[in-house]
Parts: structure tokens; sequence; C-alpha cells
């Protein structure tokens, strides 16, 4: 018992540790430049998105005027740098959407073959306990 008191004793701090004036006002200048920092980023990005919508709404405007309005509701496609009829846009349309159709059919079939692959590994390490 005697042994475990000294060996409490010699672990106990010897002096009061604290940090010097000089290191705290080290530290709070740190960390005054880094809020400074900080809040320059943040103005910087207000600024900057600010700019953006600007420029966005510039845009908008300039091309919602250039745009001529025409006399048909009509979808205008260029093809390969022609002019396509609605029935040819239409027709592009139709097959766009059926190509994607099909992708997304080979998808969930590979999905749930993978999926399957997975339940059947699982049940193979089920049945082995």
């Amino acid at each position: 018992m005697d042994e475990y008191k000294d060996i409490k004793d010699l672990l106990k701090p010897q002096r009061q540790i604290g940090a010097s004036a000089h290191l705290r006002q080290r530290v709070s200048k740190a960390l005054a430049q880094k809020r400074n920092t900080s809040t320059r980023w943040m103005w910087s990005g207000v600024a900057a998105a600010c700019a953006a919508m600007i420029v966005g709404v510039i845009m908008f405007f300039n091309i919602k005027n250039s745009i001529a309005p025409s006399h048909n509701d009509n979808c205008i496609v260029y093809v390969a740098g022609q002019k396509a009829s609605a029935d040819e846009a239409q027709a592009i349309a139709k097959a766009d959407v059926a190509r994607m159709q099909q992708f997304m059919q080979t998808v969930a079939q590979q999905n749930a073959a993978e999926q399957e692959k997975v339940n059947q590994f699982m049940q193979h390490k089920f049945l082995e306990k």
C-alpha cells in the first residue's frame, strides 16, 4: 500500500502548468486573423454569387428578346446541321425515348442478376453454419 501512495505522489504534477502571457497573446492574434480570413472569404463568395446572378439575369433577358416569335409552336430540331421538320423531330424524340427505356430495362435486368448472385451467396453461407 505504501508503494502505491509513493507512485501516486510521484505522478502528481510538481508545479502548476499554464500558458504564458506571450503565448496567449500569439494565440489570440492567430484566432483573430483566422476570423478575418474566413469573413473575407464569405464576403467574396457573396459578391461572386451576386455577380453571377446579375450576369445570368442579363443573359436570360437577352436570349428571351433575341428569340423571334414563330407562328407555330412546333419543335425545331437540327440534325447534322440541317433543319428537321416537326415530324422528323417527333421521330427522333420517340427513338431516343425507346433507347432510354431499353437501357433502363437492361440495367434493371443486370441489377436483378447481381442481386440473385448475392442472395445465392448469402444462402450458401447460411447453409454452411
